[in-house]
C-alpha cells in the first residue's frame, strides 16, 4: 500500500514537471524576444541583434566615428576600413584603434579578414549596399547609414546607440546637436547679408559640393548662400570648369583640410584672378587639423559653428566658437583641445 502511494506521488510529480515545461519554454522565448534588438537602417532594412554588439567593424571613417563618439574611445572595434580621415584625433582619444586589424579600404573589404576578427556588427555607408549580401553570407549582420544631413547624423547616432547599448548616450548627443543647431540658426537669421560660398573638394580645385551634400547644408544653416544651389549633378562632388566658377563668382571659397592643394595654390593661380573670393583673399581652409569638420561625422556640428563664425564674426565671436567647441569635445571625449591644435584662429 505504501509503495503504491509513493508511486502515485511520483507520477503526480512527474506529470506536474511535464506540464510546466511548455510554459518554461514560452517564458524563455518571450525573454529572448524582449532582449532582441531590432534596428531599421537607412536603407529601410530590418536588422536584429540578439544582444548589444560588443565587437564592431566600421568600413569607413564616418561609420567608425559613430562608434568612437558614442563610446568616447575605440575599445569596441574589431576591425576598421579606413581611419585616415581622422588625422590625429584618434591617436589622442582612441589610440587602441592603431592595434585593430584593417579589414580593407573603401569597397575593397576582405571578407576572410572580417571572419577572422569576428565582429558582432558591421557599420557602413549606404553607398556600400552592394556588399550587404557578402556580409550576410558570412553570418555578420550589418547596418547602412546615410549621414549627408544633420537629421540623418542624429538618426545614425540613435540607431548605432541602440545597436551597441548606448541609447542614453545617443539621446544626450542628439539633444546637444539640436541645441547648437538651433543657436546657430538663430544667429544666422540676424544676418543682414549672406555671402555667396563655394566649397571645393580635396582632390581637385574645380570639383564642387552639391545640394546632396552636408557641406551645402552647413553653409545654408550658417547664413551663407551656396553658389551651387540647384546645380544638377549625379555625384556628390562634381567636376566643373573654371568658367563656371567665374560665372558663379563666389565671395567666399572653402577648401578641405585634407585637400591635395593649398589656399595659396588658388590665390596664385591666374585662372582664378577674376573670382571675388580670390580678389578679396576670402579663400579659407576648412578646419580642423585633428579631424575634418566638413566631413559627415558628429564633429560636422563644429563645422557649422566655424562657418557661422567665418561668415558672421560680428554676430558669433571667436570666443563663442571656442566655447561651443570645448563643450562638444568635453561632452564626447572628456577633454578639450586648443585652437592651435585644431588649426583655427581669429
Amino acid at each position: 500500500m505504501i509503495l503504491l502511494l509513493l508511486m502515485g506521488c511520483g507520477d503526480r510529480t512527474q506529470n506536474s514537471s511535464n506540464e510546466s515545461t511548455p510554459a518554461s519554454v514560452a517564458d524563455e522565448t518571450q525573454s529572448i524576444k524582449e532582449t532582441t534588438i531590432t534596428l531599421v537602417d537607412h536603407l529601410g532594412r530590418t536588422v536584429e541583434l540578439p544582444t548589444p554588439a560588443q565587437r564592431v567593424a566600421g568600413t569607413h571613417n564616418p561609420s567608425m566615428n559613430m562608434i568612437v563618439v558614442l563610446d568616447g574611445n575605440g575599445s569596441r572595434f574589431a576591425g576598421f576600413g579606413n581611419k585616415d580621415m581622422a588625422y590625429g584625433l584618434y591617436d589622442l582619444v582612441a589610440p587602441e584603434i592603431n592595434d585593430v586589424t584593417q579589414i580593407g579600404k573603401g569597397k575593397n573589404i576582405n571578407m576572410e579578414t572580417v571572419m577572422t576578427v569576428k565582429p558582432d556588427l558591421i557599420v557602413m555607408p549606404v553607398r556600400f549596399k552592394d556588399m550587404i549580401d557578402q556580409f550576410t553570407e558570412i553570418g555578420v549582420p550589418s547596418i547602412a547609414l546615410d549621414v549627408e544631413k544633420f537629421d540623418s547624423i542624429k538618426d545614425a547616432l540613435t540607431l548605432v546607440g541602440k545597436a551597441i547599448g548606448r541609447d542614453e548616450r545617443a539621446a544626450q548627443l542628439v539633444t546637444f546637436f539640436d541645441e547648437k543647431i538651433g543657436e546657430i540658426s538663430a544667429v544666422a537669421e540676424k544676418a543682414t547679408g549672406k555671402p555667396t560660398v563655394l566649397m571645393l573638394s580635396g582632390s581637385s580645385k574645380t570639383s564642387v559640393s552639391t545640394d546632396k551634400m552636408l557641406q551645402n547644408l552647413m553653409v545654408d544653416t550658417a547664413g551663407g548662400i551656396n553658389v551651387t544651389a540647384g546645380f544638377q549633378a549625379e555625384e556628390l562632388w562634381t567636376e566643373v570648369n573654371i568658367e563656371q566658377i567665374i560665372a558663379w563668382n563666389p565671395e567666399v571659397i572653402y577648401i578641405p583640410a585634407y585637400a591635395d592643394y593649398t589656399v595659396e595654390d588658388i590665390l596664385s593661380d591666374p585662372q582664378w584672378t577674376n573670382v571675388s573670393a580670390v580678389q578679396n583673399k576670402k579663400v579659407f581652409q576648412f578646419p580642423s587639423k585633428l579631424e575634418p569638420w566638413d566631413y559627415p561625422v558628429a564633429a560636422s556640428l563644429l563645422g557649422l559653428c566655424w562657418t557661422c563664425y567665418n561668415l558672421h564674426p560680428e554676430l558669433y565671436s571667436f570666443e563663442e566658437l571656442m566655447k561651443d567647441v570645448n563643450q562638444f569635445y568635453q561632452l564626447v571625449y572628456g577633454q578639450t583641445f586648443t585652437a592651435e591644435q585644431l588649426g583655427i584662429s581669429k
